[in-house]
């Protein structure tokens, strides 16, 4: 397994290590691909080094967010086989039936810190998480611990930066949160490549032969009967240290603690599409848990993202 300092360095700014010491993302991918990949597949092909660390670079406002100081895991060397981590198949209204024969022969794949798998460059991220709502109106889908449980499906103790590394490894690229345009008094919508979410639980774990995957959205309702959320992979945002942190910068969303978005709080690393105000004075709750569709509280799942399918020709 490899630990935060090994991988979320190379795609943020560590502000513990100060602004002289940093270096390019290109310059620290380049200098550790080796170690990461050695903790993948067992084909080791050297050829994909550039492949990979076009994963880890990001666009618009991501870029330099590195540290040079990279430590090997010499325990990350075990291979993980893509039979190891095979996913229960299911049956059934709303579940999308998925097993890793989808996925590009032979995929690396890479546990990071907190039990964060990427799918290196083809488009598949998991990490572990809990029920934490059966009812009641949301903000957010999937938070992190201690921070907005009382209005999301599912909390996770992982780190939403390390979650964030994993989309890059994955081979997706960061657009932005919402924002707001000054001069036209009006939002700007979240950018990025579009994501697709679903929740793996199951009697015996989110891993057990009886586990199913059940999309997101499918426990969700809009209030006003207009459709069902959609989700890109906005990135979050890189802020500048308040002066109680010392010189550096942080990852909003391992403060704010918004993995997946529903209503637009502008630090979300998966945002949904839909800009809508927290603030019920200027925009009324209108997600709310679909009766009957989340499981009891306490359930351990598995947050699956994906990149969606090509259409049927």
């Amino acid at each position: 397994m490899i630990k935060l300092i090994d991988v979320i360095n190379l795609v943020h700014r560590d502000p513990r290590v100060p602004r002289r010491r940093r270096r390019s993302n290109r310059f620290v991918a380049l200098a550790v691909l080796p170690t990461i990949l050695g903790c993948g597949h067992q084909d080791r092909d050297p050829s994909r080094a550039s492949d990979v660390s076009g994963a880890l670079e990001s666009t618009s406002g991501h870029a330099d967010r590195s540290s040079p100081e990279v430590a090997a895991n010499p325990a990350a060397e075990t291979a993980h086989r893509p039979e190891e981590l095979a996913i229960p198949t299911s049956e059934g209204a709303g579940v999308r039936e998925s097993t890793l024969g989808e996925l590009p022969a032979s995929p690396r794949i890479i546990e990071l810190e907190g039990g964060v798998r990427a799918w290196i460059e083809a488009g598949r991220v998991e990490f572990p998480g809990e029920i934490t709502l059966e009812t009641g109106w949301l903000e957010v889908a999937v938070c992190r611990r201690s921070t907005r449980e009382h209005e999301s499906i599912v909390v996770a103790d992982v780190v939403p930066s390390v979650v964030h590394a994993a989309l890059l490894l994955a081979g997706f690229e960061p657009g932005a949160p919402a924002g707001w345009d000054e001069a036209t008094n009006s939002p700007i919508p979240p950018r990025g490549p579009l994501v697709t979410i679903e929740l793996r639980f199951g009697p015996s774990g989110p891993d057990g032969p009886d586990a199913r995957e059940v999309p997101l959205e499918s426990m969700i309702e809009d209030a006003r009967e207009r459709g069902l959320p959609t989700w890109v992979f906005a990135g979050s945002l890189v802020r500048p240290n308040p002066p109680s942190m010392g010189e550096g910068e942080y990852f909003l969303a391992d403060y704010a603690g918004t993995f997946i978005g529903l209503t637009t709080f502008g630090d979300e690393v998966i945002a949904a599409q839909e800009v809508r105000s927290p603030e019920t004075g200027v925009d009324p709750p209108v997600w709310r848990i679909r009766e009957g569709a989340v499981p009891p509280v306490g359930t351990a799942v598995t947050v699956v993202v994906r990149r969606p399918a090509p259409p049927s020709k």
